[in-house]
């Protein structure tokens, strides 16, 4: 499944997850001029390997080194942080030993010194959900290995989490409707809401109407946005209805 990928990271105008890499992309806005003619988007090469299938360099926790560098992996989360540095977590890929599989690592780069930090979460693939108290931020806690999660950021800095396909507490493979809240400033995770279970049905409730219990699905390649009042709207992906049928939901 990872013909194809590598771990480039390029720059141009934006960040950008691409299927089959990982890379920074930063298009230019201002025109260069190159044998007497005017071009746009020229992209620059700023680390990792040219060829594929690469093994992540962890090194320390917590420390950022010029030789640290994720995995090769596709269908992984990312956020950017108020102080303009780039996260990702896990998806699909190559583990330190080039084991591959699953993945619940989180990193954290730093564009000033091209420099990553693996921040938390295990260098090895297929790990399970480290769920602790239901809303209580802990060092320990770790969402499990997974891939094609939803990923948005709030207007405090924190970044949320839901779902895709992984690990749960159990060690148990399938969808997810699990609910993580991380604050970069701490580096702690917190279980917010959802399941520490796999292929759980979703709870609706009345059409229009909030409650606590409402939760969606189990599901994965959903998609997602957020609003100015910082509310997340969701919308299908390939998951569990309110009467337990598994496939596309919208």
């Amino acid at each position: 499944m990872f013909k194809g990928l590598h771990k480039s990271i390029l720059r141009v105008m934006f960040v950008a997850q691409l299927v089959a890499s990982l890379s920074f992309a930063f298009i230019s806005p201002h025109a260069s001029a190159q044998s007497g003619s005017t071009t746009t988007g020229v992209w620059t090469w700023m680390g990792g390997s040219s060829t594929i299938n690469q093994p992540g360099v962890y090194g320390t926790k917590g420390t950022p080194a010029a030789a640290n560098i994720p995995g090769s992996r596709y269908s992984a989360l990312s956020w950017t942080d108020s102080s303009g540095n780039f996260w990702l977590f896990g998806g699909c890929a190559s583990d330190t030993n080039s084991g591959v599989g699953y993945l619940n690592d989180l990193w954290k780069f730093n564009p000033s010194t091209n420099e990553w930090a693996w921040i938390s979460g295990s260098s090895k693939y297929n790990q399970s959900g480290i769920y602790g108290t239901l809303g209580t931020p802990a060092a320990a806690n770790i969402p499990g290995s997974r891939f094609s999660a939803l990923s948005w950021t709030d207007s405090s800095g924190d970044f949320w989490l839901f779902g895709g396909y992984g690990y749960d507490a159990n060690g148990k493979l399938d969808r997810l409707n699990d609910l993580w809240e991380f604050n970069p400033s701490t580096n702690e995770w917190a279980w917010i809401s959802g399941s520490s279970t796999v292929a759980q049905s979703g709870i609706y409730g009345t059409l229009g109407t909030p409650a606590n219990a409402n939760i969606p699905g189990s599901r994965a390649y959903a998609m997602s946005w957020t609003d100015s009042s910082d509310n997340l709207w969701l919308f299908g992906g390939a998951g569990i209805d309110a009467k337990s049928n598994s496939g596309d939901l919208h």
